[in-house]
């Protein structure tokens, strides 16, 4: 009767403590999954042409608008985060297919889509976006279907940097 007892209680204590591990790794990997940042070959001015470019040469894609953050970020009472550029970009396609049904309205919040690009304190040139892999599957559904056939196109966009979605 005391070796069930203990193991009872060992069983209980061990997946106690794999709940709490499995919510501490989540927690310290989350943000890492959620964003993809990925070093440039190019500088920061051929990184935001090469971008561009590539995002209007897409069927159905276009540039919404650039945004020059330091400027925006100094015209309204910050202090210069140096080199740091947010294009925003959108498929008329794939926007019309999001939010045509009411139950995706809401995805509205996290459109258009957008890069950042931006030098860091080593003079290197880095991208970063949303990470499509993590944010489909959060979603499910069709949701999920559309935000894949959105990440196929986006690495289209980024093929010159090698980049692939992932999981992890």
């Amino acid at each position: 009767m005391k070796t069930k007892l203990i193991a009872i209680v060992f069983t209980i204590f061990g997946i106690f403590i794999g709940i709490i591990f499995t919510g501490i790794v989540i927690n310290i990997s989350a943000g890492k999954m959620m964003i993809k940042e990925m070093k440039s070959p190019y500088d920061y001015e051929k990184t935001i042409r090469i971008v561009e470019k590539r995002i209007q040469s897409m069927p159905e894609w276009h540039v919404v608008t650039t945004y020059d953050m330091n400027k925006e970020v100094i015209e309204n009472g910050g202090k210069s985060i140096g080199k740091y550029t947010i294009i925003k970009y959108c498929s008329g396609k794939y926007a019309s297919q999001m939010l045509s049904s009411d139950s995706r309205k809401a995805m509205g919040a996290m459109m258009p889509k957008a890069f950042a690009i931006y030098e860091k304190a080593d003079g290197q040139v880095y991208l970063s976006t949303a990470n499509g892999a993590i944010m489909g599957k959060l979603f499910g559904g069709e949701t999920e279907t559309l935000i894949e056939k959105v990440s196929l196109e986006v690495e289209n966009i980024l093929v010159f940097m090698n980049f692939k979605f992932s999981i992890f």
